[in-house]
């Protein structure tokens, strides 16, 4: 399991919702292309989720602020990365029905990077995993086999020049 994320500035002339997409864009291409010899990567949509036209490896794709990720598996996958910040937990965990213990930022955006990326895997996880990533984010990944998501998740960065390096 394979996740590579991208941090995308401010470019003139794009909506904060462009450039998200143009970001993920850029991760299926140059990681489809150059980590896993996909020579087409045109995306379709089925069921309303994205994946590869022409290979059989399944991604999931999350952004929050000016990162874009994308988890890629031989199985499916969810993903889902969110920014550590305050916000009311007791409220909104009330009316999702997580069982919150502590209302921490970390305990309820586990909660709900979990539930988003489930939602996105649109079928029942068997594994999961979530951790802390640059000290300001979580990020859950789960996928629909058993696996061993901690001990097999590598993470690589994408840079704007393409260039892939393992973190």
């Amino acid at each position: 399991m394979d996740l590579f994320y991208y941090y995308f500035s401010d470019i003139e002339g794009q909506t904060h919702r462009e450039k998200e997409h143009n970001a993920g864009r850029f991760i299926l291409e140059q990681a489809g292309k150059n980590f896993y010899n996909i020579k087409n990567t045109e995306v379709e949509v089925i069921n309303g989720k994205p994946k590869y036209k022409y290979s059989n490896i399944e991604f999931s794709i999350s952004h929050k602020g000016y990162i874009v990720i994308v988890l890629f598996d031989k199985n499916p996958v969810g993903v889902d990365i969110e920014k550590l910040q305050n916000r009311d937990f007791e409220m909104i965990a009330k009316r999702m029905n997580f069982k919150l213990k502590n209302h921490t930022p970390e305990e309820f955006y586990k909660y709900w990077t979990l539930y988003e990326a489930e939602y996105k895997l649109q079928k029942s996880a068997k594994s999961r995993y979530t951790f802390n990533f640059n000290k300001e984010y979580i990020i859950s990944a789960v996928t629909s086999e058993q696996a061993e998501i901690e001990k097999n998740l590598k993470i690589y960065e994408i840079t704007k020049n393409g260039t892939i390096s393992l973190k």
